[in-house]
């Protein structure tokens, strides 16, 4: 009951979230952003995730591996966004002399975008959908998504096609030596945040739980 309000609540925010970043950015401008992309991701495996447990409460099957999967990876992104923008994004337009933080965690839809998307998705996944036995190779299916993004963003900004949407996808403003150190930086980063959910469902339960076969 408690996977499904959450699942739930999750959808609803995102949907209204999501809905708000449309009539900004007009569509399909709104999903060039990583944000938004990912705020997807998460809304569409939280939805899945609550018919599957919606149908395991009526005594059917509960949600697949693979849907368990879709939700780890939407996890991963969607920890990158935070982390990103915490780190980042608000800093840099705080160092502009904009109110940065206000901007990126307060403005408009960005509250649930930029942070409590992040979290509810990230912790409900743990806490009720992990695959507990995870291993360090499978969890790159974490960084799938975020590889995918970048493999559109850098040739649309190389071809001139996108400007940016962020500073570090600009490869026209900036020398060859600090795009590919942002790439090694930004790759490294997700890498990492693949293992926050993957650690952390391990230990919840000691990893006795869940086990998956190592690849």
């Amino acid at each position: 009951m408690a996977a499904i309000a959450i699942n739930a609540l999750v959808v609803a925010l995102e949907v209204w979230a999501i809905g708000v970043g449309i009539s900004i950015n007009g569509m399909p401008g709104n999903f060039v952003f990583y944000t938004q992309c990912s705020n997807l991701l998460g809304a569409v495996a939280c939805a899945l995730c609550l018919v599957a447990e919606v149908r395991a409460l009526r005594g059917g099957a509960g949600p697949s591996r693979l849907l368990r999967w879709t939700k780890y990876a939407a996890s991963c992104c969607l920890l990158m966004t935070l982390v990103v923008v915490a780190t980042v994004l608000a800093p840099m337009l705080e160092s502009a002399g904009q109110p940065g933080f206000y901007m990126m965690f307060v403005d408009g839809a960005k509250p649930v975008t930029h942070l409590v998307g992040p979290l509810l998705v990230a912790g409900s996944y743990v806490v009720f959908e992990a695959d507990r036995a995870m291993t360090l190779r499978q969890s790159l299916v974490g960084l799938a998504p975020t590889l995918a993004y970048t493999a559109v963003a850098y040739p649309c900004n190389i071809a001139r096609l996108w400007d940016g949407p962020y500073p570090f996808f600009r490869v026209w403003t900036m020398p060859l030596w600090t795009t590919l150190l942002w790439f090694v930086v930004l790759l490294a980063l997700s890498f990492a945040l693949c293992q926050l959910p993957r650690l952390a469902a391990r230990s919840l339960v000691g990893g006795t739980r869940g086990t998956v076969p190592g690849i």
